[in-house]
């Protein structure tokens, strides 16, 4: 194979991989849409399984005439044994099939109802300093109701954004050694305030610097942003040792995405160095 050839089909390979990427599945509010589908389908399908289940244990009770017990040295004791056993175990997996069905019907509506803003999600940033701005918001106005009630002045605690009788009625009683908003009430909301602006400045520093696609040792270590991820791509499956260390240190195997991965930071791209260095050639 001449130089032009080999030039033409790496860079043939460099497109392909480069289409795969752009074309990944990785819109934040289509995978919220299908995560809480597939809890939903799941807790259905275990709900018709624990009903199915259940049916056919009654069923088979129903052949038992009431009251029957095992008749003791007859010979149908022990397949009598056997047909009582199996009436147990098919309520015992009607039971946890139940159960399951109660977990994933709790896990969607975990999802559905879950505020919580994560990195993955295009308007993060924007969500986050909307976030930021409520919380300074708020902190103004416990510091300026609290100088109001050390000046028992009601009036310009209603003229307060915030303000109103009711509220200030409650803040006026004595709680936890004294009146208005509470030390640790300032102090929590400073300390998220402080939180949320150490991330928003992440992300923006983030979309400033170039992610991380190395290869170390023929594994593929890809700091996959739009889905939030780093992104191990192996040459085939990796020996149980070195599986056992990405699931040890937080890596999940992801067949729609061919790679094992967990959230990006600092530690996940640390230990996928280290884990990318220990495979044998």
């Amino acid at each position: 194979m001449n130089i032009v050839n080999r030039i033409l089909e790496l860079k043939t390979v460099w497109c392909s991989r480069r289409i795969a990427f752009w074309t990944m599945k990785h819109d934040f509010h289509q995978r919220r849409v299908n995560r809480i589908a597939g809890a939903e389908e799941r807790a259905s399908k275990n709900e018709a399984e624990s009903d199915r289940l259940y049916q056919l244990s009654q069923k088979m009770a129903d052949a038992i005439p009431m009251g029957q017990p095992i008749l003791i040295g007859h010979h149908s004791e022990k397949s009598d044994r056997r047909y009582r056993e199996k009436i147990s175990v098919a309520m015992k997996r009607s039971v946890e099939a139940d159960h399951k069905a109660a977990y994933y019907s709790e896990k969607a509506a975990g999802i559905k109802n879950n505020g919580a803003i994560f990195s993955d999600d295009p308007e993060a940033i924007v969500k986050l300093e909307e976030k930021l701005n409520s919380l300074k918001e708020m902190q103004e106005f416990m510091k300026a109701a609290n100088k109001c009630i050390r000046k028992n002045n009601k009036n310009a605690f209603l003229n307060l954004k915030f303000g109103n009788d009711r509220m200030w009625d409650e803040l006026i009683q004595p709680k936890f050694g004294g009146q208005g908003f509470a030390q640790f009430t300032l102090t929590n909301n400073s300390a998220n305030i402080r939180r949320i602006e150490k991330r928003v400045l992440a992300l923006k520093n983030q979309g400033q610097t170039v992610a991380v696609d190395m290869v170390i040792k023929g594994v593929r270590i890809l700091e996959n942003r739009e889905a939030n991820r780093l992104q191990l791509f192996f040459d085939g499956r990796p020996v149980q040792e070195v599986i056992a260390k990405l699931k040890q240190h937080g890596f999940r195997w992801c067949r729609s995405e061919g790679a094992w991965q967990r959230h990006i930071s600092n530690n996940a791209i640390y230990w996928g160095r280290i884990i990318a260095g220990t495979v044998e050639t």
